[in-house]
Parts: C-alpha cells; sequence; structure tokens
C-alpha cells in the first residue's frame, strides 16, 4: 500500500497526541460490522477502514465480551509493569515488534483464556505496546 505525504503527516499527528497524550485508561468502543468482522472505533483514522479489523484472538475477544454480538465497550488500562485491578482481566505481552504487533496472554476471564494479537494500530491508540492492559467490560 502506498501512503501519500498528507496521509504519513496525519498519522506522525495521531502517533504524536497517543505518545504524548497517554492517560491512565482509555474508553474503546469496538463495533461487529456488516461485513462479518470487529473493528476499532478510532475516529480520523487516515488509512483504510480495514486496517482497524480485530483479527487474531482479538475478534474473538470482541464477541466475547458483547452482550449483542454488534459492539462492545471495553473501560483499558495500560500499565508497564504488573498492577491489581480489581475485576479487570489481565493482558500480559509476550512478545512485540513495532511493524509486527503484539501478542498477549489473556487471564482472568472465565471462559477466555487464550493469546490474541494487536496489530500496530495500537500504537496510535495506546502510544505504545503496554506490557501489561488491563480490560473490563463497560456496560
Amino acid at each position: 500500500m502506498d501512503y501519500s505525504l498528507k496521509d504519513l503527516k496525519n498519522a506522525a499527528s495521531l502517533i504524536q497526541k497517543s505518545v504524548f497524550g497517554k492517560k491512565s485508561e482509555y474508553h474503546l468502543k469496538f463495533n461487529h460490522e456488516v461485513d462479518g468482522f470487529w473493528y476499532v472505533d478510532f475516529p480520523n483514522w487516515p488509512f483504510d477502514h480495514h486496517n482497524l479489523m480485530m483479527v487474531a484472538g482479538a475478534d474473538k475477544l470482541c464477541a466475547y465480551l458483547s452482550d449483542d454480538n454488534v459492539e462492545t465497550r471495553v473501560n483499558v488500562i495500560p500499565a508497564s509493569r504488573k498492577e491489581k485491578h480489581e475485576g479487570y482481566a489481565e493482558l500480559r505481552r509476550t512478545d512485540h515488534s513495532l511493524t509486527g504487533g503484539a501478542h498477549y496472554e489473556v487471564s482472568g476471564l472465565e471462559g477466555f483464556t487464550r493469546q490474541i494479537w494487536l496489530c500496530p494500530v495500537t500504537l496510535f491508540v495506546l502510544g505504545r505496546y503496554p506490557a501489561y492492559i488491563y480490560l473490563k467490560k463497560n456496560s
């Protein structure tokens, strides 16, 4: 895929906001669209929509957390070290590369214990691949 200079400028701006505007907790929404795939709801994404698709277990996690198989909303706490967050599931990073995404082992969700892959869009949303991600369904 070829990106224009405008695309790259927009992407750099988004990453800068993610890195320098780090939050202690994020509220994310995922949509199950008519094509049958789950996508993170990320307004102003400057690239192709398919880049926002949840795959490799992340889609299964979205479905697991959804009440209606249409959308799911979660609270996310990224952390550089293991922490205790009551009521949150834990995703522990097992490997990562800048452009290759990151694998996480999921624990703390009854009936859902597996590894998932998070794509480089994570860098735009969280500003990094955190060592730990704490996740709770937002009802």
